[in-house]
Order: C-alpha cells, then sequence, then structure tokens
C-alpha cells in the first residue's frame, strides 16, 4: 500500500507542476470607402505658337479656352460622395488679377500661375473650370466648398479655386450637399490669359509651364 500511496502522489505532483499554456485570438480588418478614379482623357493643354504680334502691349491677352473630357469612376455599383481639389504647382508665378476680367467674383483663389521665362518675367494665368457634368446619367450641378469641405454653396461660375476649396456635384434641388454617385463625366475647361507684352521680354522663346494637380476627394 505504501508502494502505492508514493506512486499516486508522484503522479499528481508531476501534473500540478505543469505551466498554462495560451494562445491569442484577434479580430482585425478595415471599413473603407469604395475606391474612385479621376481620369483626364488629355491632361496637356497646348497652345503652340503663339505671335508676339497677337498680345496687347497694355492689356492682358486672353487665349482661346480649351477643354478636355474628364471621367470620375467608383467601383463596382458602390454610391460615394467625392469632389475634387486643386494645387497650383507654379503658385509663385501669378500675375495678380489676371483672371478677374472672366466674372465678378474670379479672385486670384481662382488664378493659376504659367511659371516664368528664363528672365524671371511672369508670362500669365489661367483658370479651371468643371463644366457640362452627367452623375450617373442625369445631368448635374457643382457645388463648392471654401472649407475642405465642411459647408457647401452652389456657385454658378464652375471655378476650380485653389487652398480650401473642393468641387463636388448636386442634384440641383434640395439640400446643398454633395451626391453619392457612381460615375461622373464632363470637361475640365481652361481660360489663359497671356501678360502684357511690356511686361514681357518676347524677343525670345518664353515657354508656358502651367501645372496644377487636380486630386480625386473622398468627403
Amino acid at each position: 500500500m505504501k508502494v502505492k500511496f508514493v506512486l499516486v502522489a508522484g503522479m499528481v505532483l508531476s501534473v500540478a507542476s505543469l505551466s498554462a499554456q495560451a494562445s491569442e485570438l484577434r479580430v482585425k480588418g478595415a471599413i473603407v470607402p469604395a475606391s474612385c478614379s479621376f481620369t483626364m482623357t488629355n491632361a496637356v493643354f497646348d497652345y503652340g505658337d503663339i505671335r508676339p504680334s497677337s498680345l496687347s502691349e497694355t492689356q492682358y491677352t486672353r487665349l482661346t479656352a480649351k477643354s478636355t473630357p474628364f471621367a470620375v469612376k467608383c467601383e463596382g455599383t458602390a454610391l460615394t460622395a467625392v469632389g475634387l481639389k486643386a494645387v497650383d504647382n507654379r503658385s509663385s508665378s501669378k500675375v495678380p488679377g489676371i483672371v478677374s476680367s472672366i466674372d465678378q467674383g474670379y479672385t486670384d483663389n481662382y488664378n493659376y500661375g504659367l511659371g516664368v521665362s528664363s528672365k524671371g518675367q511672369k508670362i500669365g494665368g489661367y483658370a479651371v473650370h468643371v463644366q457640362n457634368s452627367i452623375a450617373d446619367g442625369r445631368t448635374v450641378r457643382t457645388l463648392t466648398s471654401a472649407d475642405n469641405g465642411n459647408t457647401w454653396t452652389n456657385y454658378r461660375s464652375n471655378a476650380l479655386g485653389q487652398g480650401g476649396d473642393v468641387i463636388a456635384w448636386w442634384g440641383g434641388s434640395g439640400a446643398q450637399t454633395p451626391l453619392k454617385v457612381n460615375s461622373v463625366s464632363g470637361n475640365i475647361q481652361i481660360i489663359t490669359f497671356i501678360n502684357k507684352k511690356s511686361a514681357l521680354d518676347v524677343g525670345s522663346k518664353i515657354e508656358l509651364d502651367g501645372h496644377a494637380t487636380l486630386e480625386l476627394r473622398y468627403l
């Protein structure tokens, strides 16, 4: 009996000395909006050769407006509120007030620079517009936000500003809030001005060098 007792006791002590085992369980993932793309058919607006004789000595010269189709497409059938935001990569070359003749309210927030000549002279400026928008098969209007999408207003010019400005799409009635869309198409238009000829050395070649980034924003 003593032998049996010792064996049993030894087994109990052995089991008690085993360390506890554990495995961790985690649940991960992310809730994300549908992915959307923004494309332009032609991202380069080329005015070709501009003759100095066509430029005004004392006034800004307005060139012919140019446009290109754009498209926004969200994956599958998802409806997503999106907008467009712009950054002028030549902002230091702005000619103050050059786009103001387009319409009342065109401040330098809508003025994009055309770069500088080899002699550091400011070449001109242009304004960017979002036009002829069709969202999911119906004609829509644009809304503008000046504070990165916190508030919205129906600004009739369709001009795309800088800084905190964002353009989105709206059905044209009811609350002025951006539509959730699956697809949008339309035109990006630019209206371009050349600086006064008296402010430029037109005896040498001057290359227009406008450069802006248009970014699709999820709202």
